[in-house]
């Protein structure tokens, strides 16, 4: 085993939340390419340990310290370029390829009044005001002016702006969401 994997710091049954999706090798010299999806300020800051998961949520048992870090854009969209202890080919870093970085969900702060981080929405229940199951939210669009909420449902997709007249309450203890979507948003 090479030494960048250790043992994971947290017990194995610790909840885990996503940080950052792997995209695959850049370069040769075992540096990734990282999709994050945390906007933690020191997230992803040299000497951070971070943990390995397939499926973002569970821990696999690995961890991997970063050596280097760096931001750059592709195709509009930021990236991060990351090295790992004890990584020094393309062939370590291409077998990450789509696994997630995850932190345990102790470690994220807590959210200001009124903001959610999206894995506390992603799975929440949708309602509207006047009681129609609209479905559930699988995913969340971040669009530069506002986030925008998938929902899947027996009606099938229905994209909710994160809007304060739109998104009326929002219970995550619950699982629950309620909105008052404007006409023709279904």
């Amino acid at each position: 085993m090479s030494d960048s994997l250790s043992s994971p710091e947290q017990p194995p049954s610790e909840d885990l939340v996503a940080v950052g999706r792997i995209l695959g090798a850049h370069g040769r010299d075992g540096e990734i390419r990282v999709r994050p999806t945390s906007h933690v300020p020191d997230r992803f800051d040299e000497g951070r340990s971070l943990k390995l998961s397939k499926d973002g949520s569970r821990p696999d048992g690995l961890t991997v310290r970063i050596v280097s870090s760096r931001t750059t854009i592709t195709k509009g969209r930021e990236e991060l370029i990351l090295l790992f202890r004890g990584f020094r080919d393309r062939d370590q870093a291409i077998r990450l390829t789509g696994q997630w970085l995850c932190v345990a969900e102790s470690d994220i702060p807590d959210a200001k009044e009124g903001e959610y981080f999206h894995f506390q929405l992603i799975g929440l229940k949708v309602w509207t005001v006047s009681g129609d199951e609209l479905g559930e939210i699988t995913d969340i669009l971040e669009t530069g002016s506002n986030d925008v909420y998938v929902v899947a449902g027996p009606e099938g997709e229905v994209l909710v702006p994160a809007l304060g007249h739109v998104v009326i309450d929002i219970d995550v203890l619950g699982g629950l969401m309620t909105v008052d979507l404007p006409e023709g948003l279904r």
